[in-house]
């Protein structure tokens, strides 16, 4: 089968390597579409061992004994490795679950080929009206934000600022709008993503043109009711505590794996009852419910799904992605 590697410094080889063999409990899938995704910059530029690729939707081709997933089923890629059996798990979090080994496409490999291996328990059925590429943006663009949000209990909010309108931005973008927050206002450097954020009657703020708390304050004396930073860096994680009000909440979505000083004043972060939400991923009855929303047209998720290219054309789906002026590209073996 075909498979990519990233080697490094931005060079992928396109390679012909041997069709995955699923073990017990294990099913084969035959890949449909793969998003490209922000977390995958570092081992593009680094390099990788295995093949990457984690945002992932297809159709199951084979299973093995323990399998409850029959062949023929149209599944999206829950990339927790979940235990299946801890109160986590049963619950139906597997992205909490203490036991995880690593994530699929990550400790194992992704979806950047023709095939791929993943345990039965990791299989999301997709139901009838859900597309390939729905069920890929039902993963990191709309079931990671959607999660952050369920949790900062977005629906009660009548205000809210996305800083950053890159995919999980977007997803949050759409979710707000979905669960009928008012006014959401997005901050963004693309104009391209702009117009995409206004397309679903979101505030457009052109960051590296207009003063963003000043557009806030003039409109938000006290700040917003919800701020969600989908950047992952520290001037905007600061941002989120200068522009949400006193008793409103941040939902941190964006990846920052550097060190969070305190340094603002106490009356600024410490006495204003702030909820702060750090989430990870989502919950496999998220999932289902989300399909839900999409089906009965409460959630709309076509725009997000901005640009397509063929696994022979990664490099170039990678060049479209790192220019900024996409949502969430795909690649299709």
């Amino acid at each position: 089968m075909k498979a990519a590697y990233f080697r490094g410094n931005g060079a992928i080889e396109l390679c012909d390597v041997a069709q995955p063999v699923p073990g017990p409990g294990e099913l084969l899938i035959r890949v449909a579409a793969n998003g490209v995704c922000g977390s995958d910059r570092k081992i593009f530029e680094g390099g990788f061992a295995r093949i990457p690729g984690h945002e992932v939707a297809g159709t199951i081709v084979e299973a093995t004994d323990g399998c409850v997933t029959p062949i023929g089923a149209r599944v999206a890629v829950y990339i927790p490795r979940h235990c299946g059996a801890c109160v986590y798990c049963q619950a139906g979090k597997g992205n909490l679950c203490p036991h995880k080994p690593g994530l699929l496409g990550w400790s194992t490999d992704g979806g950047y080929a023709e095939y791929m291996v993943i345990p039965d328990r990791n299989a999301l059925p997709l139901e009838d009206g859900i597309s390939f590429e729905e069920g890929v943006l039902l993963l990191d663009t709309v079931g990671t934000s959607s999660h952050g949000l369920r949790l900062a209990h977005c629906e009660t909010a009548q205000s809210a600022l996305v800083i950053g309108a890159g995919p999980v931005g977007m997803g949050a973008v759409a979710y707000l709008k979905a669960v009928g927050v008012a006014e959401v206002l997005v901050s963004e450097l693309s104009p391209y993503r702009l117009g995409i954020a206004e397309g679903y009657g979101a505030i457009p703020i052109a960051a590296d043109k207009e003063d963003v708390a000043g557009r806030i304050r003039e409109a938000h004396p006290y700040g917003v009711d919800l701020v969600v930073e989908a950047v992952g860096s520290l001037p905007t994680i600061w941002q989120s505590f200068d522009l949400v009000k006193p008793g409103g909440a941040i939902s941190l979505l964006g990846e920052y794996w550097g060190k969070v000083e305190l340094d603002r004043a106490k009356s600024e972060w410490m006495i204003n009852d702030i909820t702060l939400i750090r989430s990870f991923y989502f919950t496999i009855p998220e999932f289902h419910e989300n399909q839900r929303l999409i089906l009965d047209g409460t959630l709309e998720v076509d725009r997000l799904a901005s640009h397509s290219y063929p696994l022979t054309e990664l490099r170039a789906a990678y060049d479209a992605f790192l220019s900024g002026d996409t949502i969430k590209v795909m690649v299709t073996p």
